[in-house]
């Protein structure tokens, strides 16, 4: 069975840990192979209809803008290099709560559910590799909106890019 399968296979309870378990050795990948010059790429490890399992990719300096994840929960492990993720919490929309944390390998999986840090931007501290565990997957469909964010008092507006 291979690793995207296993994964997609293991029940939301389960999932951390294995997670929380794996290195970027268990890849045996070259992360210079993988980082793009620019923006960011992807390797999908699996896709059914109830899971996606996918390799993220990020050189140094580069972001993946502020995006939501509609009705799925993401499961997130940080394999190498060092993430700053901001993320966004509703408030009542379009107005959200913020949050900046810095994730490593070091660091516990993250967790993106419906209702906390659904949406979010992550900028790359290093060449950085990524695991997310999507449930459901991008099909049916479902797709992710891109946002631009501004201070509100003690929350930040949040408006949708078209």
């Amino acid at each position: 069975m291979t690793l995207g399968r296993e994964l997609a296979a293991l029940p939301d309870h389960a999932l951390a840990p294995r997670l929380a378990a794996l290195r970027w050795s268990d890849f045996h990948l070259d992360l210079a192979d993988h980082i793009p010059p620019r923006s960011w790429s992807s390797l999908k490890l699996h896709l059914d209809p109830h899971c996606e399992v996918g390799l993220f990719f990020l050189p140094r300096g580069q972001r993946i803008p502020l995006h939501d994840h509609p009705r799925l929960r993401v499961w997130m492990r940080v394999l190498a290099g060092r993430v700053q993720v901001t993320s966004y919490t509703w408030h009542t929309p379009p107005l959200a709560h913020r949050s900046v944390t810095t994730l490593d390998p070091d660091s516990p999986v993250w967790l993106v559910d419906h209702a906390r840090d659904n949406l979010h931007e992550l900028l790359a501290e290093d060449d950085l590799a990524f695991l997310d565990v999507l449930r459901p997957p991008y099909i049916d469909g479902r797709v992710c909106t891109y946002y631009t964010a501004t201070p509100a008092d003690h929350l930040w507006q949040l408006r949708p890019i078209p």
